[in-house]
């Protein structure tokens, strides 16, 4: 008997420009619902900059009909879980419910994002919960490192700037301009319901004709999709008296759809997908120089990023990333084993079939596929596409993306320059 990979999946485009895209999983009792809206920090203008996620607050805080008190209650009484998040090229407002309560999810975050009250007391308190929000990011150097990167890699591009804005800019925004921009962008051709887990399209459309009729008119908006990443190497030093150096290694690479997708991810999968992953047996195992350490893949729609991070003592920090380009080099240049090359595949397979069994993280999947390229995706195609991917496709990769002349290295942390000066950072 073949594995239930897939469930039922829909698609339905209501006359007001709303996408829905729905997924049965039969055998749970659970709905994971979310509302996303093709609008994030990369939309901004630099005066706009941290609005997106302050509207995620804002919305948060009362509607018509209901108190922010209320807004809690509503799911938490019956057992289920509402929350959202803000990214760089969209924002998710989701609900976890069990399956007879789909019709109070969606009663629920229609109501909070089609009539929030913007009320000036709550606006003046959120800007100053945010402008805590920044100060805690600053005080978490394995968080920070991150922005810092993005600021590198895109530098003066909207794609580089901080997700929650600066200080500044959330102490200067006015309400108005904040009520404009949600006016603007939180209209129905920018909205994708997606929904995953026992859950019925036909019901589930029935219930979004109902509650989201949406502003249909549609707006100029700050262009998304038209930046590139910083094309020349490039290293910058923050200093900070902390206990660790935090350090993120970095190069421009692949956008969502890339056909060569599949085999960039086994390739930081052999990288530093885990325990038994290269960067993480020369740099912690052999040579104890970090606790953790990893490669991360960030796709975005015209772009993407292929990074390692990593934290080491400031006096290692020589060594450390001297390891690292060792590794980078080794990918590029030696022949890749057949075990290693199936077991990164397997590991990644895996990932996606343990995933599978959390419906947040197909409804996830499957409204970032709508989004990015507005088809589906069927989880047997991905596992398909990874088992397919061969050693010379992932060589490939590596020459094209780990490009010396590309680099972008980050360091943060109490380490002075003479101690990086020696580095070759342009020849690995």
């Amino acid at each position: 008997m073949r594995p239930k990979y897939d469930g039922q999946y829909n698609r339905t485009i209501l006359k007001n420009g709303i996408r829905i895209v729905s997924e049965k999983i039969p055998w749970v009792s659970s709905v994971c619902l979310g509302v996303w809206v093709d609008i994030g920090s990369r939309n901004e203008t630099p005066k706009e900059s941290g609005v997106s996620h302050l509207i995620e607050h804002m919305l948060f805080k009362g509607t018509k009909k209901r108190t922010a008190k209320q807004i809690a209650i509503t799911l938490e009484s019956i057992g289920g879980s509402l929350n959202a998040f803000t990214g760089r090229e969209n924002t998710c407002y989701y609900a976890k419910v069990m399956d007879r309560d789909l019709g109070v999810a969606v009663d629920l975050l229609s109501d909070i994002i089609k009539n929030p009250l913007f009320a000036p007391i709550d606006f003046k308190k959120e800007k100053r919960v945010i402008m805590e929000e920044i100060n805690e990011l600053e005080d978490s150097p394995s968080e920070l490192i991150f922005d810092l990167f993005m600021e590198s890699l895109y530098k003066k591009q909207a794609l580089g700037k901080p997700i929650l804005g600066t200080t500044d800019n959330i102490k200067r925004i006015k309400r108005e301009e904040v009520l404009s921009y949600y006016r603007k962008n939180y209209i129905s051709p920018k909205i994708v319901v997606s929904a995953s887990g026992n859950v019925s399209h036909k019901s589930l459309v029935r219930r979004v004709k109902e509650k989201f009729n949406f502003n249909q008119d549609i707006f100029d908006s700050y262009p998304k999709g038209k930046e590139k990443p910083v094309s020349f190497s490039q290293m910058t030093l923050t200093r900070r008296d902390i206990a660790q150096t935090h350090i993120c290694i970095g190069f421009p690479a692949l956008d969502f759809n890339h056909s060569r997708k599949y085999p960039a991810l086994v390739l930081s999968n052999i990288l530093g997908g885990g325990m038994s992953s290269r960067l993480f047996q020369t740099v912690r195992e052999n040579l104890g120089l970090v606790y953790n350490i990893q490669t991360f893949f960030d796709f975005y729609l015209d772009t993407g990023i292929l990074g390692v991070y990593l934290a080491t003592n400031s006096d290692d920090v020589h060594r450390a990333v001297e390891a690292v380009l060792g590794e980078l080099f080794k990918v590029k240049k030696s022949r890749l084993p057949k075990t290693e090359l199936e077991n990164a595949k397997y590991n990644l397979k895996g990932n996606l079939i343990l995933g599978a069994e959390n419906v947040s993280y197909r409804m996830n999947r499957i409204a970032r596929h709508e989004l990015y390229s507005r088809t589906y995706r069927s989880l047997r195609k991905s596992i398909s596409a990874v088992e397919k991917v061969e050693a010379t496709e992932v060589k490939e990769v590596a020459k094209n993306i780990l490009n010396p002349k590309k680099i972008c290295v980050n360091i943060l942390g109490p380490v002075k320059t003479n101690k990086i000066k020696n580095i070759d950072w342009k020849h690995f």
